[in-house]
């Protein structure tokens, strides 16, 4: 049964480990299942996220743009949780999601998670210590994607070699662009 098999799914996402079979088995029930074909966008970054998505099957990749560049943050298999903060706060989206095999997710509109939190308050704190280590964890890698992005030289392109650039400046570093 696939109410079943959802629950077991949800068993191994870190952020639910220790909730009990009836909270799991709320969750899984209000949950969507979406496909996800290979190369298809789950989401872009700056969207209005409205809940997160666990990895079924398959392989969904976190990617930001940098100018022509691609970058991966992460990889994300089965049992992973996608945009947990947005099970509880609203928010945007600071990365794209692409399917990069077929896949298959479920997602949880926060509007479900919070509906598991008001019947079983227990599970609010439990649920607070786990969200403060994963913020702490993403800033962390956040602050590596940084390092990375800083190590990357400066273009110089002479100013005669581009008349159609004329005017056209890139803020320096610390210099507001606005």
């Amino acid at each position: 049964m696939r109410l079943e098999s959802d629950i077991e799914l949800l068993m191994r996402v870190d952020l639910f480990q220790g909730f009990q079979p009836e909270q799991l088995r709320l969750v899984a029930f209000g949950a969507e299942r979406e496909r996800v074909h290979k190369d298809e966008v789950l989401y872009r970054d700056g969207e209005e996220a409205d809940g997160g998505y666990v990895v079924v099957r398959g392989q969904i990749d976190l990617m930001v743009y940098r100018g022509r560049r691609e970058i991966i943050l992460d990889t994300c298999l089965e049992a992973s949780l996608l945009g947990e903060l947005a099970l509880v706060t609203a928010n945007r989206r600071i990365s794209n999601a692409v399917a990069s095999v077929e896949s298959e997710v479920l997602h949880i509109p926060r509007r479900l998670f919070h509906r598991m939190l008001n019947e079983y308050p227990e599970t609010a704190a439990l649920m607070y210590r786990r969200l403060s280590q994963s913020v702490s964890r993403t800033m962390e890698q956040v602050a590596r994607v940084h390092g990375k992005l800083a190590e990357i030289p400066r273009l110089e392109i002479p100013a005669d070699a581009h008349p159609e650039l004329e005017g056209f400046t890139i803020p320096k570093s610390g210099e507001d662009a606005g």
